[in-house]
């Protein structure tokens, strides 16, 4: 049975510790891979909510100081549980990013890390050229993912024209055509949280990664074709075509 077929027959609920600007296209995302999504920015409430969940998401997109202590708690109790935890480390290299990333480090595992080039190379200790949220790189260098592997133990997926996807030791890649992707905010936001998805079903971290890579990377090339110079209307695009290919894998299935 497919990763996507036992997604839709499991409905895992998907814990989202994420950022406030994506928050509605990341819920989309999940609810139309057919999992259950649920946003939360409550402390009190996570460990009830972590009875629940299959996987959970920390998203440092729109970073408050306050959120620290909510993402450790979560995090803690995630690896307490054995469930999958996925970090998507938004402008990591910028210093009071970097300085709250090391207290999350030392104080949770990460089962997978999502993130653009500059921000990966922030976890194997290089440097790359980036403003804000966009890396400036556009080589995606396939050895700092395999550095970063290494030094967090963490699976690692990192995104660009060409995504990588490592271990450290095995190494996937995935052709990212589509410009869309780059400029309309939230499609990295919304891949980690599809790769959280994947995981909840596939305790195969290094495949499951991929398998959701490569998922939303044909839906966005299939996407792009449809709305050609019309770019805002590529999620929308998107988001019915993830939904309509893992039916038809379901059904395929069934």
């Amino acid at each position: 049975m497919s990763t996507l077929t036992e997604i839709r027959h499991q409905r895992p609920l998907i814990l989202c510790l994420t950022n406030s600007v994506t928050v509605q296209r990341v819920a989309d995302l999940v609810s139309f891979l057919g999992a259950s999504p649920l946003m939360s920015s409550e402390k009190g409430e996570i460990e009830d909510l972590l009875t629940l969940a299959s996987a959970l998401v920390l998203n440092t997109g729109t970073l408050r100081q306050e959120d620290v202590p909510l993402f450790i708690a979560a995090g803690r109790l995630a690896n307490e549980k054995g469930i999958p935890v996925v970090l998507d480390p938004v402008a990591v290299h910028v210093p009071y990013r970097s300085q709250v990333m090391k207290l999350l480090l030392s104080e949770i595992h990460f089962d997978i890390i999502r993130g653009n080039a500059a921000e990966i190379a922030w976890f194997a200790e290089e440097e790359v050229k980036s403003r804000g949220i966009d890396s400036l790189d556009t080589t995606s260098s396939s050895n700092n993912a395999k550095i970063a592997a290494k030094k967090t133990n963490a699976v690692i997926v990192q995104t660009g024209q060409t995504d990588v996807i490592t271990d450290g030791t095995n190494m996937y890649y995935v052709n990212t055509s589509s410009e869309l992707f780059a400029i309309n905010v939230g499609c990295g936001d919304m891949l980690t949280a599809a790769i959280a998805t994947f995981s909840a079903v596939n305790p195969h971290f290094l495949e499951a990664s991929y398998e959701a890579a490569k998922f939303f990377s044909e839906s966005g090339i299939q996407a792009e074709l449809q709305v050609k110079e019309l770019p805002g209307d590529f999620i929308t695009a998107l988001l019915n075509n993830i939904y309509s290919s893992a039916k038809q894998v379901e059904e395929n299935n069934d």
